[in-house]
C-alpha cells in the first residue's frame, strides 16, 4: 500500500506525517485490496472560519474509493476525527458487502431486552440513504471551461457534461475552497 501525505499552505513535519501514518494506518490496515491512501493537509487562511487545520483522506481500493473530510482549530484533532469517520464508512461498506442487516436482526432478536434497545438505538445513529431519482438532463458537449461557467449560471453544484477534448463523461463541482474540482474517467 502506498501512502501519499501532502501539505497545502503547511508544512508537514515528521511528527504530523509519523501522527497521520499511523492513525490512517491503523483504520486501513484491516481493508483488503488497498491500492493506494492519499493524505491532504491543509490550512483555511480565512479568520472568519474557526475550524482551519483540514485534513481530506481518499482511500483507494481494488473497485471502490472511500473519502473522508474533517476540519477543527488543531490539525492533530482533524486527523482523529477523520480517522473515525473513514473505520465508520469502512464499516458501512463492509456491512452492505457481507449483508449485514439480515445477521444483524437476527442477533438483536437473541439479545436480552436491555442489549437489543442499546443495538437498535446504536443502528439508528447510522442514517439509512437511498437513492432517489429526481429528473434526467441532456448531457451537452463542452470544454471544461465552458461547464464551469454553465455551473455558476446555472448555480448548481455540479454539472455532467461530455468532455469535447476527450469525448468522455466528466463532472465539474465546486469544492469547498472555492475553486472547481473536474472528475475524469480512468480505464
Amino acid at each position: 500500500m502506498e501512502l501519499v501525505i501532502t501539505g497545502h499552505r503547511v508544512d508537514v513535519t515528521d511528527a504530523l506525517r509519523d501522527y497521520a501514518e499511523k492513525k490512517i494506518g491503523k483504520v486501513t490496515r484491516n481493508v483488503d485490496g488497498v491500492i493506494e491512501t492519499q493524505i491532504e493537509l491543509s490550512v483555511n487562511r480565512n479568520p472568519s472560519v474557526p475550524d482551519n487545520q483540514i485534513v481530506e483522506v481518499t482511500l483507494i481500493a481494488k473497485g471502490t474509493v472511500i473519502r473522508a473530510e474533517e476540519s477543527s482549530e488543531n490539525m492533530y484533532a482533524s486527523l482523529d476525527m477523520v480517522a473515525d469517520k473513514l473505520e465508520r464508512q469502512i464499516r458501512r461498506y463492509r456491512q452492505k458487502l457481507n449483508g449485514h442487516d439480515r445477521h444483524h436482526r437476527q442477533k438483536v432478536a437473541s439479545l436480552a431486552p436491555a442489549e437489543a434497545a442499546t443495538a437498535v438505538e446504536a443502528e439508528e445513529e447510522e442514517i439509512q440513504r437511498e437513492i432517489v431519482p429526481t429528473r434526467s438532463f441532456p448531457v451537452r458537449v463542452m470544454s471544461p471551461d465552458d461547464a464551469a461557467a454553465q455551473l455558476d449560471l446555472l448555480g448548481h453544484n455540479f454539472i455532467v457534461f461530455v468532455n469535447q477534448f476527450t469525448e468522455q463523461v466528466n463532472v465539474i463541482y465546486h469544492r469547498k475552497d472555492g475553486n472547481y474540482g473536474l472528475i475524469e474517467p480512468t480505464s
